[in-house]
């Protein structure tokens, strides 16, 4: 498998410089984030994309991506002291136009990690919508969004209904990665989950309700996300949920507690916790004491409370 080491030249520029190099056997020594390819040669279904991906920090240092067509897992390791075993993939958010790749991204990753969880953050396909980098980030920076001619807004329509559900092959693919290697990663290939934030948790339920044995997911937690429909019967080897909301959600149709529902109603494990006041899009800063932030440790309880955490599953 292929690995490039990234190398930050001060925490601004945490993914400025990116260099490749000859994948080892064995789980990385290094503590430092690596990115992983989670496809052999091009994505498949999106062989004619020819775009450049574009980068953004932001004066905090918050890294934004867009126009991603190359999929990658990053990976955040833990201590070898504290590893649990358990993996989870992170799905960032940003409407599947661009990742908020640190606020709902690395901040988590490096949680779980401190927290004995290898955590892999996806950067999973989006869609091509702007006309250059400036318009791309134009929702984090506050310049014009980009603008369409008729003709642009007919190509962009059809690229968009091409490409729709390419993301959620990707959240399937980067768990049947983590699950090939697990040996390597150090982790139980029957103990990898996926989270989500808003688009990254559409897409983490659309895993969740479908899947092959490679890429099923062992838990599965949608924050501030959801299915868009349930089928009548949910999956035999449907896994535990978690799901985090806020009460003034953005979130048209189904919701999280549906989702609950459906899982009580058929007998499985899960557990919701909506924070009032709150709006879409908190994710989670450790810096910040906001009541909010513990949605992560009581995220943490319920990985512990289904045997997530331990060797054994529980009963």
């Amino acid at each position: 498998m292929k690995k490039y080491l990234l190398l930050p030249a001060c925490l601004l520029f945490l993914w400025a410089a990116v260099c490749s190099g000859q994948q080892t056997a064995g789980t990385p020594s290094s503590n430092l984030p690596t990115s992983y390819r989670i496809y052999d040669g091009p994505a498949p279904g999106s062989e004619g994309w020819d775009w450049e991906e574009y980068t953004y920090t932001d004066a905090r240092g918050e890294v934004y991506f867009a126009n991603v067509k190359d999929p990658e897992l990053v990976a955040y390791l833990p201590q070898a002291g504290r590893a649990t075993g358990a993996a989870m993939i992170v799905c960032p958010g940003g409407s599947f136009k661009i990742h908020y790749f640190t606020k709902e991204g690395i901040n988590v990753a490096r949680w779980l990690a401190d927290h004995g969880v290898a955590a892999f953050v996806l950067k999973y396909r989006l869609y091509h919508f702007a006309h250059d980098a400036q318009e791309a980030f134009s929702e984090v920076t506050g310049d014009p969004a980009p603008s369409y001619t008729p003709e642009e807004q007919q190509a962009l329509s059809e690229h968009m209904r091409a490409a729709r559900g390419l993301y959620n092959d990707d959240g399937r693919a980067a768990i049947a990665y983590v699950r090939r290697h697990a040996e390597e990663f150090g982790v139980d290939p029957d103990r990898i989950g996926i989270m989500g934030f808003s688009a990254g948790g559409i897409l983490a339920a659309d895993v969740a309700l479908h899947h092959t044995p490679e890429s099923r997911p062992n838990l599965v937690a949608p924050i501030y996300g959801s299915a868009f429909s349930l089928p009548e019967k949910l999956p035999d080897d449907a896994a535990p949920l978690f799901v985090t909301a806020p009460e003034f959600d953005l979130f048209p149709g189904l919701t999280g507690l549906n989702m609950v529902g459906a899982w009580r109603q058929a007998g499985l494990p899960a557990e919701a916790h909506i924070f009032a006041g709150e709006s879409h899009g908190f994710a989670y800063y450790p810096e910040s004491d906001s009541p909010v932030y513990l949605w992560i440790d009581l995220f943490h309880a319920f990985m512990k409370k289904v045997g997530f955490l331990d060797a054994t599953p529980a009963e």
